[in-house]
């Protein structure tokens, strides 16, 4: 009977997420359609020069990455190169919902088991709205007019940033990659030093390349967080595990190559425009283009990921998906906080995209946290925690609801 319930709430979640993928895919496939072809000269995004290069033809950037691309190209054959690559958005960026939606059943049916309680269709439909949610959750604001602690923010969107930047179709397109990045990340790091999975590292390792030749924006923040975790751990246990860790190095090695390969003449001599070429160094140089507040721009784009690792800090320490996207978040705060690109890349803010995997990931957590604190049932304390957690969470998907209806009307996001 137990058994039978179970395959019937199965079912039913199956059924429901199907429903809400299909609606989402087809709405995000005019979206992107729109985005393409410019739909009434008011949709605003990057894809001009994507459909260019998915073409071989010049967008007068330097994009080493192709991946996203030749995908492109497969449907070419078919419909227009514009239709092509707005579908090739859609199907990466719901293959990411797919993902989202598969890891949360795990690690929620997992900790539901631990706890004696039984993962049924309630929870699974409640997932799975939430899974949805974070594909909406934005920064938070306000009215043009409306000044927060007396600081009017004129670019509300670039200055703050959001996990969901839609206008960007290789953001969109690396995001299933960084998934499966993310989660394998986490898993071998909690066993690489006892047990080598070869399977894992293989995994990760080919993840980590895919993600790398799509966009490699999330590669740029995730390796510094790999190596430094890997090497402090050699150090630390006084290299007990060497072996194990050269293993572990050893599954980047194509990614190393890759990266090599692509910016080998990126940041090298002159562009094509005759400038300089290369990263800066300097505090903040990058962001103040958009904003005169920093550390406000910051609350107002991880207030509920702040306030959840506010009342869960112990996660740092004991949960290895928790501790692994702050990581992720410090890293590309730092990166781009410190870091530029010379010539006319730097007005495109290059270094925000780490920055913003940062944010969908720490999103992420902290939804996951959020069910974890209700179904939790050892301590009434984590109860208590729904309410401010609950608050701040409606908070960023009101504002996010309102962005993309924003955006999705043709309204340029850059000028939010």
């Amino acid at each position: 009977m137990e058994r039978r319930k179970t395959n019937r709430g199965n079912i039913i979640d199956h059924i429901f997420f199907g429903i809400l993928i299909t609606l989402y895919s087809l709405m995000m496939l005019l979206f992107f359609y729109r985005q393409s072809i410019e739909y009434r000269g008011i949709y605003y995004s990057d894809m001009k020069a994507y459909i260019l290069e998915a073409q071989g033809l010049d967008s007068g950037f330097d994009l080493p990455y192709r991946l996203f691309f030749w995908l492109s190209r497969i449907w070419m054959v078919f419909v227009s190169p514009e239709a092509a690559v707005a579908f090739s958005t859609m199907l990466l960026n719901s293959l990411c919902v797919v993902l989202v939606k598969y890891y949360f059943d795990l690690y929620l049916g997992e900790y539901a088991k631990r706890e004696g309680l039984r993962w049924n269709a309630l929870w699974r439909i409640l997932a799975t709205i939430a899974v949805f949610s974070l594909f909406f959750m934005s920064m938070i604001f306000g009215e043009r007019e409306e000044k927060f602690w007396s600081y009017d923010y004129i670019y509300r969107c670039s200055g703050i940033y959001t996990a969901n930047p839609y206008w960007n179709a290789t953001y969109l397109a690396v995001r299933p990659f960084t998934v499966l990045c993310f989660f394998l990340s986490a898993r071998v790091l909690s066993e690489y030093e006892e047990h080598f999975c070869l399977k894992d590292g293989i995994l990760l390792g080919v993840s980590v390349f895919l993600a790398t030749f799509t966009k490699p924006s999330f590669t740029f923040v995730l390796a510094p967080v790999l190596a430094v975790t890997v090497f402090w751990r050699l150090f630390v246990k006084k290299f007990a595990h060497w072996k194990n860790t050269v293993k572990l190095c050893c599954c980047f090695l194509p990614t190393a190559l890759l990266l090599v390969y692509q910016f080998w003449g990126v940041f090298m001599g002159t562009n094509s425009r005759g400038e300089e070429t290369g990263i800066g160094l300097e505090m903040g140089k990058a962001w103040q283009v958009f904003t005169g507040n920093i550390p406000l721009s910051v609350m107002m784009a991880l207030l509920f990921p702040f306030s959840v690792l506010a009342l869960n800090f112990r996660e740092l320490k004991r949960n290895g998906i928790f501790r692994l996207a702050w990581q992720v978040m410090a890293v590309g705060f730092l990166s781009f906080l410190l870091l530029y690109e010379k010539g006319f890349r730097f007005e495109h803010m290059n270094f925000s995209w780490g920055y913003m995997h940062g944010l969908f990931f720490v999103f992420l957590v902290s939804i996951l946290q959020i069910f974890k604190n209700a179904l939790k049932r050892e301590n009434l304390m984590y109860k208590l925690f729904l309410a401010p957690e609950m608050v701040t969470y409606a908070y960023h998907l009101v504002c996010g609801i309102v962005f993309f209806c924003y955006m999705y009307q043709g309204n340029n996001a850059g000028g939010f």
